[in-house]
């Protein structure tokens, strides 16, 4: 039994509320035992009493308040045990870092010059910014304390809980080293350090109280936690006003308490409601449910004002969080009351007020949280343009990313030109007040370049609306929308500069502060970490990243003090780009570190400020690109500036050192300074050689980066320059130190002075030679400072004194020794041993100290000096002058490896990091060491036997060690066995060696395929769980990867990654809009498209790094890294998005904010196609034509299928004569367009361009006057109509081949492959228009016009040969049975050649010609796609290829024979016939046996394909009706805005849809009447015994009538769609183009083998008129579906670009009308040609069947 819910209640004064606060006793068992307890003894109140008997004394009333009784508190669970130890162990910290609080820090002695000021004050900025960040840590974890610990204690994760607490303990302890650091420097500065130290005492006893009353084991009421919260608050809020940090606007912090008490009032007002519910309910239970719900709700709301007060004082983006968290709590509880009061009553009075009071609440809390977003983004905009100057920068990215779109690019200029007008008219206004008549004239000057640049824009957005399919036209308003932006970017750069700055310094702000407070994160995780060497990374990298925090945290400062200096702003945004890589190594060091940490709250503390880290980093990245882009042309001014700062600080530095006040640094050793200047010595180097090659290339902004690059280097070198004079205590050293830097300081100015005057000369000899002589002079000036270093100098003495020893050898005679030999010999012996230990000390030294290197590089050149004189003195006893020579020769080698030793210890000294100099050293050491030896060896031979008795010695030496144990045996073996053991074993473990490296690196590998299929698998399972922060990582990773060093030489062309780019980008799009539907149908499957999304960007980021590599110039390359990255940001917030929807699939705030996201993407997305684009203009040109002639070869193909089957009329009387001059003349122009193409392959983008785009426009006109020729010659010649458009078609589809290859040959070189194909493709393209032209010539002579005919499907067959012939695998692969079914066209085609070539008959010749074609061009697709089926091997693909070209071989010679007969028909040539023919029926029976191979025996017929097709042909007809009857129901729209035009367009659409729908199921039923009159006759036999000729019929009847009815059913869609305002026109002329095709293969399927005459086919004429009641029957069907096209684009071209938007109020509403958004945004975005090439696909995969009897109108 469940004991009912323990209430206490305490009574507070008069105005205040009355606190119900209910405890949560969990379900137990019963417990048996006495209620009789032992009597408890007290003494009273008022003392003592009487005490009478035999009388009941009055009751006494005990009231224990503020506590339970302990016997009723549940004991605590593991988690709770776990979360004590923490808060005991915080706790202990806290008072430890309370205790040191007492005295301040001991500060080092301080000089007064420049550097040791600037130390001070830069040390106060980091002490303050470190102390801020330290305090947003410990308030935001208290407001985490609060959140997590309200509720249920069962419900509540005290793992976070205890990872709050130990951010509020491990940043307290850190804060306590830097306030008393602070308070010591404050006092120094005579600031008050006391009052600092006491309020970091009071915030230490505000953490201790609320952590007291943090104790799962606390019987103390929640309210005291949440007091202990607010204090924690407030006292936070004192401390940083005593650093002067409290940078929050006191006016914001009012409204957000107001607004939280606005929360809370209405909240108790809902209470009140809900008690009255309470009151009025009989029921105890709903009692009790409605009276815990609102007492939840008075909880949660005071919950939420001790939040608020916690959050006051440093209102940044994390405390944000827990605000709206803890908003989302009461929004929750006030639902929960809603519900329980629903649950409890029927009265509609109270529930009426409840609900009242419920919106009340909603309603303030959307207050609270607006204000806190409107804090979030920054609150109003800074000055007075930023509004237009937003607008316009924003609209036109919109405008670059909408090319292609000519209405939606037409509708963003209009926006474009009201913000421009609103920016002019703000600039005239300022102008107007301004009192300077300079700066009046300039602001009207810029105000009238303005005005001019939107004039231009408006008159290209003119032409734009008036043509909307004019590619030219959307480029020029690219153009002048570009240009419009480079004018306001002029107008308003001020302005937008200091937006872009602002942002920046924020961004720095909380990258500087999410770094501190992972850093002590680390720091406290130290402890439970047992991997020792990730934790080493982790705090190596802290380090790294420790060094970099002053940089940024100075940058800010700087910034913000000096907001109109350029060098203070691009001081920031070097920091900030010199943050990047370090900041994220330290988050990939953390969040490896994290699985190894034991300590489950120290992990998660780690991981989530990883997690901060890395999305600061981000925000920094990108406000970073963006400040450098406003700031860049001031780069060379800076770097001026900044160089000239450090020569007046190293002046100020000297005359601190002659005074003798010149004191180092805290942290600064002589070492360290030292190596500092070795290291900024070479920096600075590479940096002026960078400097001198960008110079070299004339690029002002990239000179400037470089030049700012070398100012920061010598930064680092006057710093250390420093350090070293003030580290030394000669005079005479810190004198030339700082003389030597302040030169290189002048000299480097002058550099800086040189390359800019430069650059604004490019390619000027003079300019260019003058650098490279001050580039030389900063070099030398360079040397002479490292000289100048302790070390350095002692070695120059050193080789100087080598030198001049040296110079003794070069005398011819040596003077007389008085020693003799064996003096002499032993005189170098202990020379030569002195010198040799000297040059082992000098090798060590140069790896220690200065003072090291000095003393041991003194030592060297005495031993040296010794070592020489008692080599001459040797040389001088030498016997002969030859020995002498020897000698001398010797001694000089010493001399030259010793000065090459000074050498190497010099350079290593100096910069230790270098990768070769420590190799150098040893291999100059060793050089020293054998010069040495070969010197003693060759005196040691000049004495007889000596040599012999040294080389006894040595060996003795060395068996010393077996020789002192000569008794003890190693083995039983003699010496030779011994011998032939070790030779036999040295073999043995050579090859156990090699066989164990085999199996270690097949193990590695193993391993390394091991780990990886673990890793995809652990991915899977995390993001089907909604664990997305390895995807975040992920792509976070491939966002560092573009920013990272250059990569080798790419493999591809700029083309090939354009290309994956775009496919992945696209790839992209669609997986972020299944994202959007599933986040409201099933959020289940987001994770597993999240990591689709994670895998997508990672292969996008990829592609990206070579792309931008490979681009036309470094601009383009850069942008298109840039919008990569901006599109990773998105990604990473769509994926956090999706993991939070997940793990709360009914938060409707999570849903909007993914939804949010996702439109984000989608239009990143769209940014990285337009930079794409952009970088390859011509190309991106030639991809849309290949595409667009796609589409005219598939609706070439549809016009074929019309003329096939008797349909193609033509318009009134109209004749051929009237189009053939049209034709004839846009072919020509056809031809001319092509040589413009093939000639600017290799020309520039743009005028590649223009040709591509040129050139797709005159094949439409062709393709359309070919048509319309075709229909003039009517309906009754339909094998000539047929001629003429597969002449046309043989060129469309030569151009787009030329296309492609002009797409591959561009930017080539002319001998490189891609062009030679390039002038193949356009022999071939010239042919076919040759060809085209005769046929139109032909077209009308009846006695040439079959051999015209055949000439051009010789010449295509021959194409189609050669396109078979080559290794070019196909697109797809097919099955033998289709391969099959394609030969048999060629035997039918065999007997139609034979047959015409007896009879010569020009119809005959055509009928061939036209068969011939389609059976030759089939049989080689088919055998070729299934000769490259994965199932068939190699031999039996090249016997099937090699049949495959005797086959066409054969048939081409039976061509041509029959060729020759119609220009000289003679008897014996027609007898001839037979023979050709029987090759080629010999090869036919070739390819079925090859194709009987590659089936196997697994092959069976099908069942009756009759009773299918006619199936098929009922149900489409049953689908079409039920399509059609939809369509009956539709009505338009209603628009808010009325557009009579639009309307009647939609009308229209509708009735042309319904027409359509209504003839097709007529039309259907028709084919199906005549399927089953075919049955009846006999001419398909019900079960036939071979079904292949009659099945193959079935099949493509069946394969039509589902045509027809797909088809029908997505056009009733498509209009449905259209007039409810869901969809675009593109699908609905998409879908009616489709159906005019399928009705056409329809009619060609019904009347293969029916009659004429019958019923069915009467029935079937008939039909077809009420396609469109006004145009003859043969053409109805495509004369309705091109009418309603044309009504769709109509609509389209006059749809108004200014129409009213309504936004629905409601949730669902909104989402939908954003996905609906979304949806059309991207279909405008996607590209045609692979939905043309899927389209060809789907045609051929559905009509592989279609036997060739059935194109065969002269079989019917």
């Amino acid at each position: 039994m469940r004991s009912p819910p323990c209430w206490k209640t305490r009574c507070l004064q008069r105005s205040k509320s009355t606190v119900l606060q209910q405890q949560f006793n969990r379900v137990g068992k019963a417990e048996l035992g006495s209620v009789a307890l032992p009597a408890i003894m007290r003494t009273g109140a008022g003392g003592p009493e009487n005490f009478q008997v035999g009388t009941m004394p009055q009751a006494q009333l005990q009231i224990t308040s503020g506590q339970m009784h302990r016997g009723h508190m549940p004991p605590l669970t593991s988690a709770q045990q776990a979360l004590t130890g923490t808060i005991n162990s915080s706790m202990q910290a806290v008072n430890a870092a309370q205790a040191t609080l007492d005295d301040f820090e001991t500060l080092p002695p301080l000089g007064q010059d420049a550097a040791s000021k600037a130390w001070r004050k830069n040390k106060m900025d980091e002490s303050k910014h470190e102390i801020h960040s330290q305090v947003d840590a410990i308030t935001a974890g208290t407001a985490s304390v609060v959140n997590l610990t309200a509720g249920d204690p069962a419900d509540t994760d005290y793992t976070a809980v205890g990872c709050a607490v130990t951010t509020i303990s491990s940043n307290l302890t850190e804060m306590s080293k830097g306030v008393k650091l602070l308070a010591a420097l404050m006092e120094d500065e005579g600031g008050n350090g006391r009052q600092l130290l006491q309020a970091a005492k009071n915030l230490a006893s505000a953490v201790s109280d609320l952590l007291k009353t943090a104790q799962p084991a606390s019987a103390e009421p929640r309210q005291n936690l949440l007091q202990a919260a607010g204090l924690v608050g407030q006292t936070s809020g004192e401390l940083l006003q005593q650093i002067g940090e409290s940078d929050t606007d006191p006016r914001f912090q009012d409204m957000l308490m107001q607004l939280a008490k606005a929360v809370a009032s209405a909240a108790a007002a809902l209470v009140l409601k809900a008690k009255n519910v309470a009151q009025k309910t009989e029921d105890s239970a709903l009692q009790t449910q409605v009276i815990a719900a609102a007492t939840q709700c008075a909880l949660s709301t005071s919950q939420l004002v001790a939040c608020t007060k916690v959050t006051l004082p440093s209102f940044f983006p994390v405390l944000q969080e827990q605000l709206i968290e803890a908003g989302k709590l009461v929004a929750k509880s006030a639902e929960g009351c809603v519900e329980a009061s629903k649950a409890a009553t029927n009265d509609d009075q109270l529930l009426k007020q409840v609900g009242v009071a419920a919106t009340a609440v909603t309603q303030a809390l959307n207050d609270l949280l607006q204000h806190i977003k409107q804090h979030a983004t920054g609150g109003q905009p800074i000055g007075r343009y930023d509004q237009a100057t937003d607008t316009i920068l924003n609209v036109t990215e919109n405008i670059f990313s909408s090319m292609g779109d000519a209405g939606e690019m037409v509708r963003q200029a209009r926006i474009l030109a009201q913000a421009t007008s609103d920016l002019v008219n703000a600039i005239k206004a300022d102008a107007e007040g301004e009192t300077d008549l300079e700066n009046s004239r300039k602001l009207l000057s810029a105000a009238k370049i303005l005005a001019d640049a939107t004039a231009k824009m408006v008159e290209a957005a003119k032409g734009a609306a008036a043509h909307p399919d004019s590619e030219e036209q959307q480029q020029r308003l690219r153009e002048a929308a570009e240009g419009l932006r480079m004018a306001t970017n002029a107008a308003a750069q001020n302005a937008i500069k200091k937006k872009l700055v602002h942002k920046l310094e924020h961004a720095a702000k909380q990258a500087a502060a999410s770094a501190t407070q992972t850093i002590a994160a680390a720091q406290h995780a130290a402890a439970s970490n047992k991997n020792p060497a990730a934790q080493q990374q982790l705090v190596q990298s802290c380090k790294v990243v420790a060094d970099q925090i002053p940089m940024l945290v100075q940058g800010v400062r700087g910034s913000q003090s000096q907001p109109d200096s350029p060098s203070a702003q691009l001081a920031l945004i070097a920091a900030s780009q010199n943050f990047l890589q370090p900041g994220g190594k330290m988050v990939a060091a953390a969040k490896a570190t994290v699985p190894t940490i034991t300590d489950q709250a120290s992990a998660m503390q780690l991981s989530q400020c990883a997690k901060n880290l890395a999305a600061a980093l981000a925000e920094l990245r990108t406000a970073a690109q963006k400040a450098q882009e406003a700031c860049g042309p001031l780069e060379i001014d800076s770097a001026l500036g900044l160089v000239q700062s450090l020569e007046r600080d190293l002046k100020e530095a000297k005359a601190a050192a002659r005074d003798g006040k010149l004191k180092p640094l805290p942290g600064e050793t002589m070492e360290k300074c030292a190596q500092d200047l070795g290291n900024s010595t070479k920096a600075v180097t590479s940096a002026i050689a960078h400097l001198l090659g960008e110079v070299a290339q004339g690029n002002e902004n990239y000179t400037g980066i470089a030049a700012r690059e070398v100012a920061q280097a010598l930064r680092s070198l006057s710093q250390a320059a420093r350090g070293v004079a003030a580290n030394s205590s000669d005079p005479q050293v810190q004198g030339a130190m700082l003389e030597c830097a302040s030169d290189v300081m002048d000299k480097a100015n002058n550099l800086i002075e040189e390359a800019r005057k430069a650059v604004a000369k490019p390619g000027d000899p003079d300019s260019q030679q003058r650098l490279v002589q001050v580039a030389k002079a900063v070099s030398q000036a360079l040397n002479r400072c490292v000289n100048c270093l302790p070390g350095q100098r002692d070695v120059d003495a050193a080789i100087r004194m080598v030198g001049e020893a040296s110079k003794r050898l070069l005398s011819d005679s040596f003077p007389p020794s008085n020693k003799t030999f064996q003096e002499a010999q032993s005189q170098l012996n202990r020379a030569a041993a002195g010198l040799n230990q000297s040059a082992n000390e000098l090798v060590q030294a140069s790896r220690g100290t200065p003072q090291d290197l000095a003393k041991s590089s003194g030592k060297f050149g005495q031993d040296f000096n010794e070592f020489l004189q008692a080599g001459v003195e040797m040389a001088s006893l030498s016997p002969n002058k030859e020995d002498q020579a020897q000698v001398v020769s010797n001694l000089k080698s010493i001399s030259m490896s010793s000065s090459k030793l000074l050498l190497a210890a010099k350079a290593l000294s100096a910069d230790p990091t270098a990768p070769n100099l420590k190799s150098q050293l040893a291999a100059a050491a060793r050089a020293v060491t054998d010069s040495i030896n070969q010197l003693i060896t060759m005196c040691t031979q000049q004495a007889p036997g000596q040599k012999e008795c040294d080389n006894a010695l040595r060996e003795l030496e060395t068996v010393k060690e077996l020789l002192e144990n000569p008794t003890q045996a190693v083995n039983d073996m003699s010496y030779f066995s011994c011998l032939d053991s070790v030779m036999e074993n040295s073999k043995v473990s050579q090859e156990q060696t090699a066989h164990t490296q085999e199996a270690l690196e097949e193990a590695v590998q193993m391993m390394k395929e091991a780990v990886e299929d673990l890793t995809t698998t652990l991915n899977e399972a995390a993001s089907a769980a909604g664990v997305v922060g390895g995807m975040v990582d992920s792509i976070t990773q491939a966002i560092n990867q573009l920013d990272e060093g250059p990569m080798g030489e790419p493999e591809g062309t700029f083309v090939d990654y354009q290309t994956t780019m775009v496919k992945t980008a696209k790839a992209i799009a669609v997986t972020v809009q299944e994202m959007v539907t599933k986040s409201t149908t099933n959020p289940d499957e987001l994770g597993i498209l999240a990591n689709q999304l994670t895998n997508d960007y990672g292969q996008l980021a990829q592609q990206a790094k070579p792309a931008a590599l490979t681009a036309e110039n470094e601009e383009i390359g850069s942008h298109i890294k840039r919008r990569v990255q901006e599109l990773g940001h998105g990604c990473a917030a769509l994926v956090t998005k999706a993991g939070a929807l997940q793990c709360s699939p009914s938060d409707a705030y999570t849903k909007k904010e993914l939804i949010e996201s996702a439109r984000k993407v989608s239009e990143k997305v769209s940014h990285v196609l337009a930079a794409l684009q952009a970088g390859n203009r011509g190309t991106q040109a030639c991809i849309t034509a290949a595409s667009a002639v796609s589409g005219i070869i598939a609706d070439l193909d549809t016009t074929i299928m019309f003329a096939t089957a008797g349909t193609l009329n033509r318009e009134n009387s109209e004749t051929f004569a009237d189009h053939r001059e049209g034709i004839l003349k846009t072919a020509k122009a056809l031809v001319e367009d092509t040589k413009v193409l093939v000639q600017n392959a290799t020309a520039s983008q743009e005028k590649l361009a223009q040709a591509a785009q040129s050139s797709v426009s005159t094949i439409t006109r062709l393709a359309e006057v070919v048509k319309l020729g075709a229909a003039s010659l009517g309906s009754e010649d339909p094998e000539t109509q047929v001629v003429l458009i597969n002449a046309v078609k043989d060129v469309a589809k030569a151009l787009g081949d030329l296309i492609g290859a002009t797409k591959a040959a561009a930017g080539k070189a002319g001998d490189d492959p891609a062009v030679y194909q390039l002038k193949n493709s356009a022999k071939v393209m010239v042919t076919n228009v040759t060809s085209l032209l005769k046929t139109v010539k032909a077209v009308e002579d009846e006695a040439t016009k079959g051999t015209r005919a055949l000439e051009a499907t010789i010449e295509h067959i021959r194409q189609e040969l050669a396109v078979f012939s080559s290794p070019v695998p196909p697109a797809q692969v097919s099955t033998p049975e289709d391969f099959i079914r394609m030969t048999k066209g060629i035997t039918m085609a065999t007997a139609k050649a034979v047959a015409a070539g007896n009879s010569c008959r020009q119809e005959d010749v055509i009928a061939t010609a036209n068969l011939s074609r389609r059976a030759i061009a089939d049989m080689l697709r088919a055998c070729k796609e299934a000769a490259y089926h994965p199932e068939v091997s190699a031999d039996v693909r090249h016997r099937a290829l090699r049949f495959g070209k005797e086959c066409a071989d054969g048939y081409l010679e039976l061509l041509e024979h029959v060729l020759v007969i119609l220009q000289k028909p003679t008897h014996e040539l027609k007898q001839q016939l037979a023979g050709y023919s029987k090759r080629v029926a010999s090869s036919v029976t070739e390819l079925i046996q090859a194709a009987e191979a590659m089936k196997g025996t697994e092959w069976v017929d099908p069942e009756d394909p009759t009773v299918i097709a006619e199936n098929e042909l009922l149900g489409a007809a049953a689908a079409i009706e039920a399509a059609a009857k939809k369509l009956e129901q539709l009505k338009p729209r209603a628009k808010p805005k009325q557009a009579d035009e639009s309307l009647d367009f939609e009308e229209q659409i509708l009735e042309a849809a319904k027409s359509i729908a209504a003839a097709t199921s007529a039309l259907v039923k028709a084919a199906s009447a005549a399927q089953r009159e075919l049955v009846a006759q006999g001419k398909v036999g019900v079960i036939p015994a071979n079904a292949v000729d009659d099945g193959q019929w079935s099949q493509g009847l069946i394969s039509a009538a589902r045509m027809v009815a797909a088809a029908t059913n997505n056009l009733c869609e498509a209009a449905n769609a259209a007039v409810q305002g869901h969809a675009s026109e593109e699908k609905l002329i998409s879908s009616a183009k489709q159906v005019a095709a399928s009705t056409a293969q329809l009619l060609v399927a019904c009347k293969v083998k029916a009659d004429h005459d019958s019923e069915a086919m009467k029935r079937l004429n008939v039909i077809l008129p009420f396609f469109f009641p006004l145009q003859a029957a043969g053409n109805a069907v495509k004369r309705a579906s091109d009418n309603l096209v044309k009504a769709a684009q109509k609509a389209a071209a006059f749809q108004d670009h200014d129409e009213t938007v309504v936004v629905k109020e409601k949730m669902v509403g909104g989402i939908a009308q954003i996905i609906a958004a979304q949806e059309e945004m991207l279909r405008k975005e996607r590209e045609l040609e692979e939905a043309r090439k899927k389209l060809a696909m789907i045609r051929q995969q559905q009509y592989k069947f279609l036997p060739t009897e059935l194109r065969d109108e002269e079989q019917n």
